[in-house]
C-alpha cells in the first residue's frame, strides 16, 4: 500500500470517529508522519476529506446497487425491507453515519456543494428504482390502491429517522428489533389487507 492510500484509509477511520474536527496533526500521527510531511502528499485537510467522502459515497452506492439487484425478484414488501435492512446495517458499522452527517457542516462551501451534488445524483438514481418497486407493488395489489407516491417519500424519511435515532440514541443490540418494528408499522399502513389475506389463504391450502 502506498502512503497516500494509507493516509486516506486512516483518514476515513478518524473522520468517522471525530467528524470535521479531526486535526491534520492527529492524522499525521496516525500514519507515523510529521505534520509538514503529510502536506507533501495532500494540499489540505479539505482535500483529504473530499477524497474520503467521494470514495465512501461510491462504496455505499455500489453496495446499495448490488442489494437492489438481489431484491428485484422479491415481492414489494420483501424488496423494500431488504433494502431498508441493508441501509441500517451498513451505517451501523465503523461509525459511518457520523462521516455522512459531517457533510452539511463542512465550512468549505465548494467542497460541501461538490459532495452534495454527488449525493443528490446517487439519491436520484436510487429514488427512480424505488419508485419502480413501489409501482410494481401497486400493480400486483400488494399495496392499497389509495396509497399515493408520498408513501414512498415517507419510506425514505423513515430510513433517515431510524438512522438519526441510531446516532442520537444508541440502542446496542436492540437497534435491529427497533428497526424491524418501525418497518412493520410502516408496511401495515400501506399494505393491501385483501391481497395479504388471499396470499395467506393460498399458502394454507397449498395452491
Amino acid at each position: 500500500m502506498d502512503k497516500k492510500q494509507e493516509i486516506l484509509e486512516a483518514a476515513f477511520e478518524l473522520f468517522c470517529e471525530k467528524g470535521y474536527h479531526l486535526s491534520v496533526s492527529e492524522l499525521a500521527k496516525a500514519v507515523n508522519l510529521k505534520t509538514p510531511s503529510l502536506y507533501s502528499h495532500f494540499d489540505s485537510k479539505d482535500q483529504i476529506l473530499g477524497l474520503v467522502i467521494r470514495d465512501e459515497i461510491h462504496r455505499y452506492s455500489g453496495c446499495l446497487e448490488e442489494r437492489m439487484l438481489q431484491a428485484e425478484h422479491l415481492n414489494c414488501k420483501e424488496a423494500m425491507k431488504s433494502i431498508y435492512t441493508f441501509v441500517i446495517e451498513y451505517f451501523s458499522e465503523n461509525k459511518r453515519l457520523r462521516l455522512w452527517r459531517t457533510i452539511p457542516l463542512i465550512p468549505n462551501e465548494q467542497l460541501k456543494n461538490t459532495c452534495g451534488r454527488l449525493i443528490a445524483e446517487k439519491d436520484s438514481a436510487f429514488g427512480r428504482k424505488m419508485r419502480l418497486c413501489f409501482a410494481k407493488g401497486l400493480e400486483r395489489g400488494e399495496i392499497r390502491s389509495d396509497v399515493s407516491d408520498s408513501a414512498l417519500d415517507l419510506y425514505l424519511c423513515m430510513v433517515q429517522g431510524v438512522l438519526d435515532g441510531m446516532l442520537l440514541y444508541p440502542r446496542g443490540s436492540a437497534k435491529n428489533a427497533f428497526a424491524e418494528e418501525v418497518f412493520e408499522a410502516y408496511w401495515d399502513g400501506i399494505r393491501n389487507p385483501v391481497r395479504t389475506g388471499v396470499s395467506r389463504l393460498c399458502e394454507t391450502i397449498d395452491v
